[in-house]
């Protein structure tokens, strides 16, 4: 047998040998353990479960000089590991729990630096860190001169000559924004500490109430019709004209003193806008106070005023 024969066959025989070995079964193949006894080789599912160390890691020790080092490094800054961001104040990391906190140290010029796990374990933490409280992120008067502005996400203030002027309605606000030619006109959202700062102005006079002046006193230009073509599709329905809410019940429209509360209590109820032609033909009812007497098919009872 010639040497390229030999090696041919030898070849082939490491082939099959592989082919066998592949082939078995794992829980079959044995492996040496510490003591030298044969122990079945565990199967790739059991290789994937993560078995716990026999001792606990040990907890890496930061010195003084560890933790006034890496403090002078990020002192007053924004840190983030994975998905959680501190400020660093007086070298204790302050956890940031929403990102309108984050977002308000963004504004001002502040980055987020992502840091490893040796920072976060060497500085000590403490107290969150809450927008609301935070001073040196609220903006002045002047930097909200000529901006719209909440803090309930409910009321919207105009801030003008440094104070803020609430809007009594959404139409005021609408009209306002429109006469300034701000079709956008963003919202900005102050915090606890920006709210606070801002002294109170008056009021914005409100459309509505001149709108309504104007009806009553026929110098919108509206006219009165019959009572029952007012009445037409609006027969025991919620209706609203501007900021106000009805109820319509036999033609009249009975007003709902408190709106908020009854859209509380009848929460995704149908609300059919009212045109000024009805408002002004519809008789005025009882106004309907507050507990408001719930929709059909609600199942409660409560009191009319």
């Amino acid at each position: 047998m010639n040497m390229l024969t030999r090696i041919a066959l030898a070849a082939a025989a490491t082939v099959v040998l592989a082919s066998s070995a592949s082939a078995a079964d794992p829980k079959d193949t044995k492996v040496k353990g510490k003591d030298g006894k044969d122990k079945a080789a565990k199967s790739d599912d059991e290789k994937e479960l993560l078995v716990a160390p026999e001792e606990a890691p040990r907890r890496k020790i930061y010195s003084e000089s560890d933790r006034k080092r890496i403090c002078a490094k990020y002192n007053g800054q924004l840190i983030a590991y994975y998905g959680d961001v501190w400020k660093v104040d007086n070298c204790r990391r302050r956890p940031i729990s929403d990102s309108k906190t984050v977002y308000g140290f963004q504004r001002n010029g502040q980055k987020v630096v992502d840091v490893d796990a040796d920072v976060v374990a060497a500085l000590r933490e403490g107290e969150a860190l809450d927008l609301n409280e935070a001073e040196d992120t609220a903006r002045n008067c002047k930097q909200l001169e000529g901006h719209y502005v909440t803090f309930s996400a409910v009321d919207v203030y105009f801030v003008e000559h440094c104070k803020r002027r609430m809007f009594p309605d959404w139409a005021t606000y609408v009209k306002h924004r429109d006469r300034r030619e701000d079709k956008k006109g963003e919202i900005l959202s102050l915090s606890l500490v920006e709210f606070d700062r801002m002294p109170v102005g008056q009021p914005l006079p409100s459309v509505v109430d001149d709108l309504f002046t104007k009806l009553l006193t026929g110098s919108a230009g509206v006219e009165v019709i019959p009572v029952d073509e007012a009445c037409e599709n609006l027969e025991g329905k919620i209706a609203s004209y501007y900021s106000r809410l009805y109820r319509v019940e036999k033609c009249h429209k009975r007003e709902i003193v408190e709106p908020d509360a009854f859209i509380g209590k009848n929460v995704g109820a149908k609300v059919t806008e009212m045109k000024s032609e009805q408002w002004l033909s519809l008789p005025d009812g009882e106004p309907i106070g507050v507990p408001v007497k719930p929709l059909p098919g609600d199942g409660k009872k409560t009191a009319k005023k």
